[in-house]
């Protein structure tokens, strides 16, 4: 957490209520109640974990369990409409490895939470062209060769269509692993869950965990025991978007890349890069 962080998660309060139509008493009703929850946020938390604590609030003020449910699902449709074109353009690229990675970046883009937005179609129309900002995804290629074990931390409702088709690729190139995709325990802004996993069929590529979390990225003190051992079991971790990255780049127990389009401007400073690039960058880990 920094101070940014403090006045973004503010601000996502009131785009919560902008987005769902909200009328102005209940607006400063959740205003009221999460800027009474402000000096209860430390700066040696992360940002997920403030979020897990606020947007329940949100929730119970708005009188919902999912706070985002119909905007899931329009983000998955209009991906679905693009997946198509995505797996063609992997089919003809001349390293499929670098293509699969680089489209599950471009549906990165659907995050309901980052500061700046990004065009979905546009993404995906450059995205192929686009190096990668950080670029380890030849310790990637090289891990994946040798691995057995793979867990794909999931992130967006939406995006998991993208990385579905990645993970498609993957198991072509790689047929020897086993794939994990872990999902949320909970709905938390529009994070993917059980429910958006099984209706996309993820279950054709890869077996589908519920890590048990309820924080909007992979906070491991809060999953499930038996996730944890799946987690403690994996080889490589393949970490989406900056919430895993924000939860997982400092307390990762194994070999750990994260794969992400940079979103705000705290993330890009810890990265030594900018907004609006893309990574594909291997972490520490005590592994």
């Amino acid at each position: 957490m920094t101070p940014t962080c403090v006045t973004c998660i503010f601000s996502q309060a009131l785009r919560v209520c902008q987005t769902l139509g909200v009328d102005e008493a209940r607006t400063k009703e959740v205003l009221d109640r999460v800027g009474c929850m402000v000096p209860t946020w430390r700066f040696d938390e992360n940002p997920p974990q403030v979020a897990a604590r606020v947007y329940p609030e949100i929730a119970a003020i708005l009188q919902t369990d999912d706070i985002y449910a119909d905007f899931k699902k329009e983000a998955t449709a209009h991906a679905a409409q693009l997946v198509p074109t995505v797996e063609r353009m992997i089919a003809v690229a001349d390293d499929r490895f670098v293509a699969a990675l680089k489209a599950a970046v471009a549906g990165n883009v659907i995050d309901l939470a980052a500061t700046h937005r990004f065009d979905l179609e546009e993404e995906v129309a450059k995205i192929f062209d686009t190096p990668f900002a950080l670029d380890d995804s030849h310790t990637l290629k090289e891990a994946l060769q040798k691995a057995k074990n793979v867990l794909v931390i999931g992130d967006n409702a939406g995006e998991h269509l993208f990385d579905k088709v990645m993970m498609k690729a993957l198991k072509n190139l790689f047929p020897h692993i086993a794939l994990g995709y872990a999902v949320r325990g909970v709905p938390i802004i529009n994070d993917v869950t059980i429910k958006e996993a099984e209706e996309a069929a993820i279950d054709e590529v890869a077996e589908i965990l519920d890590s048990g979390v309820d924080t909007p990225g992979l906070d491991l003190s809060r999953a499930s025991a038996a996730f944890r051992r799946r987690y403690e079991e994996a080889d490589v971790i393949l970490a989406k978007g900056m919430g895993n990255y924000e939860c997982l780049s400092d307390t990762s127990t194994r070999p750990t890349w994260f794969l992400l389009k940079v979103k705000c401007d705290v993330v890009a400073a810890s990265l030594g890069r900018k907004v609006g690039d893309i990574i594909c960058y291997q972490g520490a880990s005590d592994a």
